[in-house]
């Protein structure tokens, strides 16, 4: 079988954003179960929505992201070209659960042929635990994400009494002076594999999300979590890590950049409870979100589709 995508994952060594990131780690691990990757007529072509299509491509299979619910954008016209894009295809690969009830009951997208396959990393890509003294908050940061609620979250912690720092990647639009808190800015893959094997734990707890590769990456570390349960994290976080109260989404416009307040004390005891418990649970291997799963998942979905072609 020979898939495509749109772009050499030879010639690919980082990637824009997660999703990218992703892909670039599925083409590789295709290459490495005897797939034939080329842009040159495959049999498979998986791209994700605004993409080029490849016209020669037998089939033509669509990795949805978030679709738009936010008011404060354009939805109107987003979500019509993610449809287009629906249109253009013949199957689709939602990221969870959640992610294909969203895409069913919000676009009321019917009767396209899909599989529900989670994002996936490799493990060895990442080394092993050695962990500090510190919490880590790594994103890219938009009002949804909850930097600041996070923050404050953490100083919530500090005065139940935690002992602990808080580290923050990526650019954030607001930071506090304060001694246990340190911006440390975009970081290498290198740089942040490092602090997922270091941190007590990694800090998820933003308002509806897909399937994050952040926090499939982390927990992928055995790095724990602990995230919020709504949307695509409470499917992912399951015995990785502890979860957290939030609003649940009805499927409905909604202003995503106002989100909900979070328990502040529920997320500073769960904090507290890392720092001072190792559950061996939280540290074991998730195969599910291992790249080698996720491949055979993908590999095994195009062919049941071209053997009905």
């Amino acid at each position: 079988m020979k898939v495509g995508f749109n772009f050499d994952p030879a010639k690919e060594k980082s990637a824009p954003d997660g999703k990218h990131q992703f892909l670039i780690r599925l083409a590789k691990e295709m290459t490495k179960q005897g797939i034939i990757v080329t842009k040159k007529s495959p049999d498979v072509h998986i791209r994700l929505p605004r993409e080029k299509i490849n016209k020669t491509a037998k089939l033509k299979i669509l990795r949805v992201d978030g679709l738009i619910m936010n008011t404060r954008w354009n939805y109107k016209v987003k979500n019509r070209k993610i449809s287009q894009s629906i249109d253009a295809s013949d199957a689709i690969v939602y990221q969870s659960l959640f992610c294909e009830e969203a895409y069913r009951r919000f676009l009321n997208i019917k009767d396209v042929p899909f599989a529900i396959i989670f994002n996936g990393a490799d493990s060895h890509e990442f080394r092993d635990r050695d962990p500090k003294n510190f919490f880590l908050a790594n994103s890219k940061w938009r009002p949804h994400k909850r930097l600041e609620e996070t923050t404050k979250c953490f100083f919530q912690a500090l005065k139940m009494g935690l002992d602990a720092d808080l580290i923050v990647t990526g650019k954030p639009e607001k930071k506090y002076k304060h001694p246990k808190i340190k911006y440390v800015g975009w970081q290498s893959r290198k740089q942040l594999k490092k602090l997922l094997s270091q941190a007590i734990a990694s800090l998820h707890l933003t308002w509806l999300d897909w399937c994050p590769n952040s926090m499939v990456e982390a927990i992928v570390a055995r790095c724990p979590v602990i995230y919020t349960k709504c949307g695509g994290h409470t499917q992912i976080g399951d015995n990785s890590g502890i979860g957290v109260k939030d609003k649940q989404w009805k499927f409905d416009l909604i202003d995503l950049y106002d989100p909900p307040k979070l328990d502040k004390e529920e997320v500073a005891n769960a904090m507290i409870y890392l720092k001072n418990n190792k559950d061996k649970q939280l540290y074991e291997k998730r195969d599910d979100l291992d790249i080698k799963t996720v491949t055979v998942q993908y590999i095994k979905f195009f062919e049941k589709l071209l053997r009905k072609k």
